[in-house]
């Protein structure tokens, strides 16, 4: 870690940890919106000469890690994409006022997060022939909610107001980048969860031993814990990868897909390990878990990169699979 991430880091920290309790019971979240404009963190990623920090990825998955550990409300990732498509859009009135959507032309309508304050939905368009931002108009009539409760909106063709063209290097970096964005956000929420369950087993006593000392329940925590391992380790491989230009498609869909397989384990471990109390409104396990759960579905789905993983491997062939595997 630099000294630039090590500075964003210690920052996110110290904002998430001011706002925990009051993000919480407020659901405008107003304070915290206030503070993290004031921090200027979702600026992480707009170049210096448009007034931003110019982070490369590894720096602003800091931010998105942090976002996970504390299971803070607000999109963070689409706020921090936003950014980077205002920039390539060259508009960055959207920097301020836009959060980033992922569209993928033979998949389901997008959907985006509403949030007050940001009224543009820039959709980056992941189309081989013809890569482009689509401006969305955010207002709309009709809300779907998530696992949060949270509300969002299903994004159709009648809200367009504007199309900007990229290149189609800048919309597979963009696409890449917004997968590591989500990984870091779900190995922070997994690093937290994983605490949470080891403090809770070597505590809570049954039969008059510690939970930590049954088998059945060792096995779940070391399973949970090897799946964040390997997540931390397919998302550092990829933020590398993607910083030095030499990321391939295996590098990304391979560290989203991971972070999405452990998530799904990982609340289901940590669930079994504390039972019905993880359920509870009092408890914060639920709010790590249902984020979890909503996050490996955002940008690229681990459906999704599953698939293509699969469909490049047959594409390489027999003689180039085990190149394309260990990336030589």
């Amino acid at each position: 870690m630099n000294d630039i991430a090590r500075m964003l880091d210690d920052t996110t920290d110290k904002l998430l940890a001011a706002h925990a309790e009051t993000s919480r019971n407020d659901p405008s979240h107003a304070d915290l919106k206030a503070a993290l404009g004031d921090a200027g963190l979702v600026l992480a990623l707009a170049p210096e000469d448009a007034g931003g920090f110019g982070c490369d990825w590894t720096e602003a998955a800091v931010i998105a890690f942090q976002w996970g550990r504390y299971a803070s409300p607000l999109p963070i990732v689409p706020m921090l994409l936003a950014v980077r498509l205002a920039a390539l859009a060259g508009d960055m009135t959207f920097a301020e006022n836009g959060l980033a959507v992922l569209r993928i032309p033979d998949a389901a309508p997008p959907q985006a997060p509403l949030v007050d304050g940001r009224d543009a939905i820039l959709l980056l368009v992941r189309d081989d022939e013809n890569p482009r931002i689509e401006i969305i108009n955010a207002t709309v009539d009709e809300t779907v909610a998530d696992l949060l409760g949270e509300p969002w909106i299903i994004l159709g063709e009648d809200t367009l107001t504007a199309v900007h063209e990229i290149s189609s290097a800048d919309m597979i970096t963009t696409v890449a980048g917004g997968c590591l964005l989500y990984a870091a956000s779900i190995a922070g929420a997994l690093s937290r969860v994983l605490e949470t369950i080891i403090e809770y087993a070597n505590t809570r006593t049954q039969f008059g031993r510690p939970l930590s000392k049954f088998q059945a329940l060792q096995h779940l925590i070391a399973d949970a814990s090897a799946e964040a391992v390997a997540t931390e380790a397919a998302l550092n491989a990829g933020l590398h990868a993607l910083d030095n230009g030499t990321a391939t498609p295996q590098d990304w869909l391979s560290a989203k897909a991971q972070a999405g397989r452990a998530a799904g384990a990982v609340a289901a471990s940590a669930h079994q390990v504390m039972g019905a109390i993880g359920f509870t409104d009092e408890h914060p396990l639920h709010h790590y878990t249902k984020r979890l759960w909503t996050w490996r579905d955002d940008w690229m789905a681990q459906s999704r990169c599953e698939l293509e993983i699969g469909r490049n491997a047959f594409t390489a062939g027999g003689n180039d699979l085990w190149p394309l595997i260990v990336d030589r």
